[in-house]
This record gives structure tokens, sequence and C-alpha cells, in this order.
């Protein structure tokens, strides 16, 4: 076996080799940055109860609470995550460490745990928001049911009618406008993109539901 693997080896370029470590290392990089907590959001650890199954890996979460509300933030049991004030400031630095900087794993999901970190306190700070645009003759939305019930017409014998997800806020703007708001950007993000799906922007007559600044490169139909 090892025989096979070294004769395929030779026929690969070295550059091709070296890549395959790339991400990890620049997890690892993204991983020592520190992350900026203001004085407005608490981290509580939050032990959960061991598993029957001996062989599943014990987590814990990372409670992120602001002003906005609270997330949760799974942690593998090598990762840690310690606070230190910052001189002259009323927010404080939080650090992510792992035990073993050298294991792929550990260095994949450093870079990983600390991106998430930075998303959840921008979320319970600031929140998230996503916009749509309808483009298309006729194409309309609006809110019902004191924001609970977001109802489109796009062109179907039938009003498109679309539950809003609990942690999501969804507002109409203008007719051609759709806003969504949220602490959780993966809520926002995924009622978005099921927003889309009803009309995915075609290249030819440019109508569809745009996310955010999305863009599409109009094509020329062939004249036969």
């Amino acid at each position: 076996m090892r025989l096979i693997l070294n004769r395929c080896l030779r026929h690969v370029p070295k550059g091709y080799i070296c890549k395959f470590s790339s991400t990890s290392t620049a997890f690892s990089k993204i991983g020592k940055s520190p992350v900026i907590i203001p004085d407005t959001v608490r981290l509580n650890k939050i032990i959960l109860p061991k598993s029957k199954n001996p062989r599943e890996t014990p987590i814990s979460r990372l409670q992120v609470k602001g002003p906005r509300g609270k997330l949760y933030l799974h942690l593998p049991p090598f990762i840690k995550v310690t606070q230190t004030p910052i001189p002259s400031s009323t927010s404080r630095r939080a650090t992510i460490t792992v035990e073993d900087a050298k294991n792929r794993q550990q260095r994949e999901m450093w870079g990983t745990s600390r991106s998430n970190l930075q998303k959840l306190v921008l979320g319970v700070t600031e929140g998230h928001s996503a916009i749509l645009r309808l483009v298309g003759v006729g194409y309309r939305a609006m809110i019902e049911n004191e924001g609970k019930l977001l109802q489109m017409r796009l062109g179907y014998s039938h009003t498109i009618k679309m539950p809003v997800p609990e942690g999501v806020e969804c507002s109409v703007p203008t007719p051609t406008r759709i806003l969504l708001e949220g602490v959780d950007k993966t809520k926002v993000n995924q009622f978005a993109s099921r927003i889309r799906e009803w009309r995915i922007p075609e290249p030819y007559k440019g109508k569809g539901i745009f996310i955010n600044e999305e863009t599409i490169n109009i094509k020329v139909k062939k004249v036969k």
C-alpha cells in the first residue's frame, strides 16, 4: 500500500501537497486573534450533562448574552475561552486557546470557534440583517398577523405565504423590499435563502429576488 502511495505522489506537483495544510494554518492564525467583548455582553460557560454513551465527546456551551438577547456557542473539550480586562476600557478581551496547536482538527476548530464567537457578540449587540429586493412586474410583499406572516405576489396564480421563524423580525419598508433582522445570523440568512428560492434571479430578464448587494450578469438570447 505504501509503495502504491509513493508512486502516486511522484506525479503530484510539490505545490499541491503543501496546500493541504494551508487551511489549518489560516484557521490557527484566526483563532489567535482576540475578540473584543463590550461591557454590555456577558459570557457564561455552561457545562452540559454527561452523555450515557461513553463514545460521545463531552462538550460545553458558552452563553453569549447582550442587549438584543442571548445565543449559545458549542465548545469541544479542547477549546478554552479566557477573558482579560483591557486597560483604560470597560470592554474585555476574549482569547481562545486549544490544548494541542499541532493537532489539525484542533487548529481548524480554533479558528472556527473564534469566528463564531465574533458573530454571536455582534448579534447580541447590533444584530444581523438581510435586505431582499423583489425585481419583476407585479412583484409585491406584505406582512400580516403582527409580523408573523410574510405574503408575496411573485407572478404565480396564488399568493406565497411564509410564516416568519422565531428569532427573526420581518418588515416590509416598501412593497418591493423585505427587511429581515435578528440576533442569530444563521437564522436570518436561512430564511432569506428560503424566500429567494421562490424566484431565483434569472439571467435573461434580470427578474427574481436578490439578497443584499447580489447582482446577476444579463445574458443576451441567441437569435436563430
